[in-house]
């Protein structure tokens, strides 16, 4: 079913518009609003749901990449601004 590289592209396309959101909801709401808090939640559902579709089909013998490694580097290279 998955696998594919339009799957991939689009399912990489829910991934940004929901990031987008969680950045727009950041700074109209603040960071501790419970819109953004579950946005970000939608968000962490999935990247997971990413990483189990797509990652693991790569290599049966790859070392999986934790989570939190991707999102570090991921903030530290487009790091958001400070909601007012």
């Amino acid at each position: 079913m998955y696998g594919g590289s339009k799957e991939k592209a689009l399912f990489l396309i829910r991934i940004q518009e929901k990031r987008e959101k969680m950045c727009l909801f950041g700074k109209l709401y603040g960071l501790n609003s419970p819109k953004t808090i579950q946005c970000s939640q939608e968000l962490d559902t999935l990247l997971n749901e990413y990483y189990q579709l797509f990652q693991n089909t790569k290599n049966k013998y790859s070392v999986p990449t934790h989570r939190i490694t991707v999102t570090n580097s991921y903030v530290r290279q487009y790091s958001l601004p400070y909601a007012k």
